[in-house]
């Protein structure tokens, strides 16, 4: 059988200055390989058995979680190491070029590093350094999948009134037209008095909150009014009346104003205008309510960010959990029902205020998901002692008690393969341990709940 040289083990780096005998007992007790470009060497999710030292060539692990491949050259070491704990290999190792390697196999680690002493402190030093940079690698993507949920949340929750305001504004430069028109032609008739007293008339509608089904009530009831007087446009008209408050008897109303107003000659005109002005006015208000709900969310995305802010600061946890909940908006309006519990009482606490959104991002969408899009959502936050408790709570099917001791643990997902990494939870955990906190899951079916508690000094 072919076997590598001993020039060729020690051109790799971390076996370099190793004796003869230490290079040919690797040699002995390993299995030589040779793979053509494009053949697989390892397969994910396999059981990982093997440590592979590539003596020429490059592979490139491939994972199914993320675009970024994983390069390894000539003179690495790589694939399972001594002491580390992972059970199956997370990508599919692919020759990028011709290949030579040596697989030395789990059952001989032991029997190595106590023939080869040299060997059991840098290879936990080349264990260390990969589980940094993979967890590095990690967290930067789970950031990045989080950034692209809020950018996607918020892009949705702008999209709404921006297009309202964008139709409000097209239709409003039209109906002010029709208005101007209207105006100089009931101006004639009625006189400059006459439409003081009108806009006086029109000033006593207040709209007020109906049900869905008073709405429909109220249509019809003013509909059928106005097909008795003007029925070219009743029922076009019924809307913009409901919402500005009308009723019949407010309609009838107009028969108490001065003759010339009141006339059934003038009538017609009357509504037209008054339905003019009614329709010019809810255009108005949409064009501000759509103009103040984008500010609004820009200023919540602002500070959910902590822009313009020293890192540390005086954080009131309420407004945070309120700024994080407006960006989960869209999804919360699907049919989920939201439920918040603030102390009155609560106090600011010393905190990284981007951190803490970030540990809110995490939990929240995490109960979103848990729920499949519908249920109950609790927000709970209460003054604990000088600190505070925040409670994250969710109506999903809940948490099996034999997975509750690894939630925190990263990497760890019950997610199906590419939609979760599992560091959601282990960056909460992180997060909460930095502010001095602490943090713990009570789950049962139809009820899981997140404590978060952090004192008031971080």
């Amino acid at each position: 059988m072919t076997r590598p040289t001993l020039q060729q083990l020690s051109a790799v780096p971390l076996l370099a200055d190793l004796e003869d005998p230490e290079l040919s007992w690797l040699i002995e007790h390993g299995e030589y390989q040779r793979f053509a470009e494009g053949e697989t060497v390892v397969e994910q999710g396999t059981p990982a058995d093997r440590m592979v030292i590539l003596l020429e060539g490059a592979l490139e692990f491939r994972f199914s979680h993320s675009a970024d491949p994983l390069r390894i050259e000539a003179g690495n070491i790589t694939g399972l190491l001594p002491f580390s704990r992972m059970t199956h290999f997370a990508g599919t190792a692919v020759a990028l070029a011709p290949i030579q390697a040596l697989f030395i196999y789990k059952s001989e680690f032991m029997p190595m590093l106590s023939a080869i002493p040299a060997l059991a402190p840098r290879l936990v030093g080349l264990l260390t350094d990969r589980v940094r940079s993979f967890s590095q690698q990690e967290l930067r993507r789970e950031k990045l999948a989080s950034l692209g949920k809020l950018a996607a949340g918020l892009a949705h929750e702008l999209g709404n009134p921006a297009s309202a305001a964008k139709r409000a504004a097209a239709t409003l430069a039209e109906s002010l037209v029709e208005l101007e028109t209207l105006s100089a032609r009931l101006g004639a008739r009625i006189g400059a008095e006459g439409m003081e007293q009108l806009l006086a008339y029109l000033g006593r509608l207040e709209p007020r909150p109906l049900s869905a089904m008073e709405r429909a009530d109220l249509e019809d009831e003013l509909g059928r009014w106005l097909e008795a007087h003007n029925p070219a446009k009743a029922w076009d008209w019924a809307a913009t009346w409901a919402d500005a408050g009308a009723s019949v008897e407010w309609l009838e109303g107009l028969h108490t104003l001065k003759h010339e107003l009141a006339a059934p000659q003038a009538l017609p005109e009357v509504l037209a205008w008054l339905e003019a002005s009614l329709r010019v006015r809810g255009q108005v208000q949409v064009v501000q309510d759509s103009t103040e709900r984008i500010s609004g969310l820009v200023r919540a995305i602002k500070s959910y960010t902590y822009m313009d802010q020293t890192p540390r600061q005086e954080v009131d946890v309420r407004e945070g959990l309120d700024n994080t909940l407006a960006i989960f908006g869209h999804r919360l309006r699907k049919g989920v029902r939201l439920e918040r519990d603030y102390d009155p009482a609560l106090p600011k606490i010393s905190a990284y205020g981007s951190e803490l959104n970030q540990l809110w991002t995490n939990l929240i969408d995490n109960a979103l998901d848990a729920m499949g899009g519908s249920g109950t959502l609790r927000v709970r936050a209460v003054r604990e002692g000088e600190g505070v408790l925040v409670e994250i709570r969710d109506s999903g099917p809940g948490i099996p008690p034999e997975l509750r001791a690894k939630i925190f643990d990263p990497f760890f997902t019950t997610k199906e393969v590419g939609r979760g990494t599992g560091l959601g939870l282990e960056t909460v955990r992180r997060i909460v341990e930095h502010h001095k906190g602490s943090i713990q899951v009570e789950s049962q079916p139809g009820d899981t709940r997140f404590q978060v508690r952090l004192p008031s000094g971080g």
